[in-house]
């Protein structure tokens, strides 16, 4: 997906951690801004922290897309401020009518 879209991820993780984890898994190359809990003083699904990774982004919620796994956090908390969702289903929970769902990342083509 790089090479077309822009990638960033929100995450309640802490900095320190959570950067350590992208190096270790050599992907985050792959993405331009990690926005976390910590830097935002939020945690998903707080409205304020994907506000904030919009601004950094330097973009808007009708031009997004959250891809995640916390149908709370991640799903509602994106819907809330506008975004398009796209459901990571990674706990193998129930079907439900908040928005798409995929069970492997490479689905997420067939959304863009």
């Amino acid at each position: 997906l790089k090479p077309n879209y822009q990638l960033h991820i929100i995450t309640n993780g802490f900095q320190d951690v959570q950067e350590r984890k992208l190096s270790n898994s050599k992907i985050r190359d792959y993405f331009s801004c990690v926005i976390d809990s910590e830097m935002a003083g939020v945690k998903k699904p707080n409205p304020e922290i994907f506000k904030m990774a919009l601004h950094k982004a330097n973009t808007t919620p009708k031009k997004s897309i959250m891809i995640g796994d916390s149908i709370e956090a991640d799903i509602l908390g994106a819907k809330a401020v506008g975004f398009h969702t796209l459901h990571f289903n990674a706990h193998d929970e129930s079907r439900h009518n908040y928005c798409d769902m995929i069970h492997d990342l490479n689905e997420i083509k067939q959304y863009l």
